[in-house]
């Protein structure tokens, strides 16, 4: 008995020692992700008429796990669901993990195209960037879009000019002064509201040129 007590202080002090020069790395914050979801899913739901499609693009979860997206789209669908709507259609886009957030472009387009300018199109893979011919192609037709551009992607691509192709309703961007998951907001709003802001082609200006864009 003493002996196996022993051994059983002896691997605790081993385990407190191991944890405390290797701790556990952060757990992952939903909250925000989660937000970001809802406040898309209630952006969608005030674009929304008798004809509307709610069409998704999403990036794959099942081959490389990815934890923000996957609650992203559950707080989408919740939201989606408590004002009585779901969603039409979901367009998975098998990406590396290591590449850079987009949809290629001939994939929007082609989205685009098919769809009816009461469809609302959320894009949780950042926005279309057209090439000129493609926008020529596509004409007036204009279907709702929503796309989530945060992390660096602002920078990469001209939003303000892809707001003024009128290619884009809103964006979620990040915040560049987001708070430390430590503050004392509470939901998935507050959450969200930390990290993340919502953009529309009035905060145009107040958009971040994007990098080799000129004035």
């Amino acid at each position: 008995m003493r002996v196996i007590l022993a051994g059983a202080v002896i691997l605790a002090a081993c385990a407190i020692i191991y944890f405390s020069l290797c701790p556990l790395p952060p757990r992952f914050d939903r909250a925000p992700h989660r937000g970001l979801g809802e406040v898309l899913g209630a952006e969608a739901l005030k674009l929304r008429d008798a004809s509307s499609r709610f069409i998704v693009i999403i990036r794959d979860t099942e081959s490389f796990k990815a934890p923000a997206a996957t609650a992203e789209l559950e707080g989408f669908r919740q939201a989606l669901k408590k004002g009585g709507a779901k969603i039409s259609s979901t367009h998975i886009l098998k990406l590396d993990p290591l590449r850079v957030v987009g949809v290629p472009p001939g994939d929007f387009f082609e989205l685009l195209r098919k769809s009816s300018e009461s469809d609302v199109i959320v894009s949780f893979q950042g926005p279309p960037a057209l090439s000129p011919e493609q926008l020529a192609k596509l004409g007036s037709k204009r279907p709702h879009v929503l796309a989530v551009c945060s992390g660096s992607l602002p920078r990469q691509i001209d939003l303000q000019k892809i707001f003024a192709q009128k290619l884009l309703h809103a964006a979620v961007i990040s915040r560049p002064d987001a708070a430390s998951p430590a503050g004392t907001s509470r939901g998935a709003r507050a959450a969200f509201d930390r990290m993340f802001k919502l953009v529309t082609e009035q905060d145009i200006d107040d958009l971040a040129p994007a990098r080799g864009s000129h004035p």
